[in-house]
């Protein structure tokens, strides 16, 4: 069982590695690029698990609303968080989830 574990204990030192040792261009790509992708998959798998209002338009209108608050959400967590490795998995699971969410609509799987 131990054995089985080992790998991920393996990335996950090489990512907190690779993370200390250039700290500056990881905020960097974790704030600009990173939550624009983040905020945009947020916003597309939106409409997928936020129901329809009474004229059929509150899923589409409100990912639109949101998208400057999401986006200033992730761009501030990757400024301002201590531990760099734990705001890459954050944003790496959440661009992840929502791009397979997103992915599954598109494909009418959803």
């Amino acid at each position: 069982m131990a054995e089985s574990r080992q790998p991920e204990a393996r990335l996950t030192a090489r990512v907190s590695a690779s993370v200390e040792t250039q700290p500056t261009l990881t905020r960097w790509l974790l704030a600009g690029p990173g939550a624009v992708v983040a905020s945009l998959l947020f916003v597309m798998a939106m409409p997928v698990w936020l129901p329809e209002g009474a004229a059929s338009v509150d899923h589409v209108v409100w990912p639109q609303v949101l998208a400057p608050l999401i986006w200033a959400v992730a761009c501030v967590y990757a400024c301002l968080a201590e531990d760099l490795a734990r705001c890459v998995y954050v944003q790496i699971g959440v661009i992840v989830v929502c791009g397979l969410l997103s992915g599954l609509a598109v494909m009418g799987w959803m």
